[in-house]
């Protein structure tokens, strides 16, 4: 695909608009704090229209200004197919004892005297915000957590991230190894969560790799729509982790799930690649 616009300068473009969009939405959400408070309602307002102005649209925006097939860089105009979707999502279900061993030792990882606090303030505050909005324990509040943060989320997510970043870096001459990992990583940082870096980091090579196998975006957006749902059904029932079996894997038992989750991974891996 053609492009108006070197790398450097499409980048650019889009860390531009998607600052001025941060900028509009931050003083929007002061002023509606300020006058209306912060209840679950506006909680879920806010993060909609965060959403829609801060990652959906620098995403077609810039899309739209550096090619004339805009629906083609961002990987909304093929459809998904079914059997590649359905081993997708699978292999994201299988992963999560792994990835609970990720979430393990990315946690017990030693932080900077100077930067645990602050760091820990921010988990703290990430985790509230996900509480509020979820709301109270009722199946309407899961439904609407589940639409919110699942599904929106992931659909705005995935287009900003995927779609237009990681897209806009392996149509510029980046192995698409290189576009995936980057994207990832700028996809972990931006959630501001030190403890969750890696295995967020990993969850983001993941939906880069279903991207180029799968050549449609809309399978990322379904896989990030599904983990996330996860998480917020997790949540809700007081989970602290899908995976109900166990997270230290100091016995034979979850060793063996672990290992068991590896393999399938892997295999599940293996399988999409060979897919494509």
């Amino acid at each position: 695909m053609q492009l108006s616009l070197t790398l450097g300068r499409r980048l650019w473009l889009l860390g531009c608009i998607v600052m001025v969009a941060f900028v509009f939405v931050s003083i929007i959400s002061g002023f509606v704090g300020a006058r209306v408070g912060l209840t679950s309602a506006t909680a879920r307002i806010l993060t909609v229209v965060q959403d829609v102005v801060v990652f959906i649209l620098p995403a077609v925006a810039t899309a739209m200004l550096v090619t004339r097939r805009p629906a083609t860089l961002l990987a909304i105009d093929a459809k998904p197919r079914l059997g590649f979707t359905l081993l997708a999502i699978a292999t994201l279900i299988v992963a999560v004892p792994a990835m609970n061993a990720v979430i393990a030792l990315n946690e017990a990882m030693p932080l900077p005297d100077a930067m645990a606090d602050s760091l820990l303030a921010m988990e703290a505050q990430a985790d509230a915000m996900i509480a509020m909005l979820v709301g109270p324990h009722t199946v309407p509040n899961l439904i609407v957590g589940i639409l919110i943060v699942g599904v929106f989320a992931g659909l705005s997510e995935e287009i900003l991230f995927r779609g237009a970043f990681q897209r806009l870096l392996s149509t510029g001459g980046l192995s698409a190894h290189a576009a995936i990992w980057t994207a990832a990583a700028v996809f972990s940082l931006v959630h501001m969560e030190i403890l969750g870096f890696l295995p967020r980091m990993l969850l983001g090579a993941y939906f880069g790799y279903a991207l180029v196998w799968g050549r449609s975006l809309w399978t990322p957006v379904i896989l990030h729509a599904v983990n996330n749902s996860l998480y917020v059904a997790a949540s809700w029932a007081g989970l602290t982790a899908i995976d109900s079996l166990g997270t230290d894997y100091t016995t034979p038992a979850s060793w063996l799930w672990l290992a068991a989750s590896l393999i399938l991974t892997a295999l599940g891996l293996r399988t999409l690649r060979r897919m494509s």
